[in-house]
C-alpha cells in the first residue's frame, strides 16, 4: 500500500475511535444510556398525570440516575409517595403510610405517621417494637425517651392485671411475661420487678396442698430461677404422694409422685394398682359365674 494509503486508512481509524468514544459523557453514561433515562422518565411522569400513581413510583425507581436529572426523579417519586401515602394514613393503614414514606425519603413523614401508628395502639408490643427499632436506627434520643416513658405505663397496667388474675385463678403466666416484655424497654434492672412478682407468686402457692397450686408453684420458680424452693415443693409433693397412698387414693397419690419427679414410684404404683384391678375383677367374674351355675340349677337346667 502506498504511503498516502497507508495515512488515509489510518485517519479513518482515528476518526472512527472518536467518533465511538464520543458517545460517552464525562460522567460515565453513554448517549443511548441517557436517551433510554429520559425517555423512562418521560413514562414515569404521563404515568403520574394518567392517576397511575403506583405505576409512575415504580416507573421512576428503575430509571438509572446516572443518566438522568437525579433532582426531577426525586421530586417525582416524592410527590406520588407524598400522595400514596397520605391516602393511606387517612384510612389508618399507618404501616403502608409508613413504607410509602420511607422509600420516597420522606423521613419526616415517615417518623410522624411511625409515632402515630404506636399512639394508636399504644398497647400493642408487635407495632411499639417496630417503632422502637426503628428509632433506634435513628438515633431519635428524644422519640426513644417517649417510647421508654409508654413502655413503663403498659408495664404498669399488664402488672394491675396480673394482680387480677392471680387473685382469680392462683396463676398469671401469659401477663407476668406481657410485663417482662414491656419492662425489657427500660434495661436489665427493671427485670427485678418480674422476678419478684414471680417468687411471690410461688411462696404464695407453695404453702398449698392442692396439686395444681403446687405445679404453679414449680412454674414460678422455675421463672425466676430457684432450685432450692423448686426442691422444697418437690420434697412436699412426695410426702403428699405418701399420705395418698395411706389412704388408698392411689390416682391421686401418683400425681404428686410425678410431680415430685418420681415418675418410677407412680409407675410402679400404677402397676400395682392395676393388678389389684385385675385380681378383682378376676373375682368378680367367677362369682358372676358361680351365681349363673347355681341358678341354672335351681331352674333346672
Amino acid at each position: 500500500m502506498k504511503a498516502g494509503g497507508k495515512a488515509w486508512v489510518l485517519l479513518a481509524c482515528a476518526a472512527g475511535f472518536v467518533a465511538a468514544t464520543s458517545s460517552v459523557h464525562a460522567d460515565g453514561c453513554a448517549t443511548q444510556d441517557e436517551i433510554a433515562a429520559k425517555a423512562q422518565m418521560g413514562k414515569a411522569e404521563e404515568l403520574e398525570r394518567a392517576g397511575r400513581l403506583p405505576e409512575a413510583f415504580s416507573s421512576a425507581g428503575g430509571i438509572d440516575t446516572m443518566c438522568a436529572d437525579q433532582r426531577r426523579v426525586d421530586a417525582l417519586r416524592q410527590r406520588v409517595g407524598k400522595t400514596l401515602g397520605g391516602q393511606e394514613e387517612k384510612s389508618d393503614r399507618f404501616d403502608v403510610a409508613f413504607d410509602w414514606y420511607e422509600r420516597a425519603g420522606l423521613t419526616t413523614d415517615a417518623d410522624r405517621v411511625k409515632l402515630r401508628h404506636v399512639n394508636a395502639k399504644p398497647a400493642d408490643s408487635a407495632v411499639f417494637g417496630n417503632a422502637y427499632d426503628y428509632f433506634t436506627r435513628r438515633e431519635a434520643a428524644a422519640t426513644l425517651q417517649e417510647l421508654r416513658a409508654l413502655a413503663a405505663k403498659n408495664a404498669d397496667a399488664v402488672f394491675a392485671e396480673e394482680e387480677r388474675a392471680f387473685a382469680a385463678r392462683s396463676m398469671s403466666f401469659d401477663e407476668l411475661e406481657r410485663a417482662g416484655n414491656w419492662l425489657r424497654y427500660l434495661g436489665d434492672d427493671q427485670q427485678k420487678r418480674k422476678v419478684a412478682r414471680a417468687e411471690k407468686r410461688g411462696d404464695a402457692l407453695a404453702a398449698s396442698d392442692g396439686l395444681q397450686k403446687l405445679e404453679n408453684a414449680l412454674r414460678y420458680y422455675s421463672i425466676v430461677d430457684k432450685p432450692q424452693k423448686i426442691r422444697q415443693v418437690k420434697d412436699k409433693a412426695l410426702r403428699l404422694g405418701d399420705a395418698y397412698v395411706k389412704t388408698g387414693e392411689t390416682t391421686t397419690a401418683a400425681n404428686f409422685y410425678r410431680l415430685a419427679g418420681a415418675d418410677a414410684r407412680a409407675a410402679e404404683l400404677e402397676k400395682q394398682v392395676a393388678q389389684a384391678n385385675r385380681k378383682k375383677e378376676a373375682g368378680r367374674q367367677e362369682q358372676f359365674k358361680k351365681e349363673q351355675d347355681d341358678l341354672e340349677k335351681e331352674l333346672g337346667f
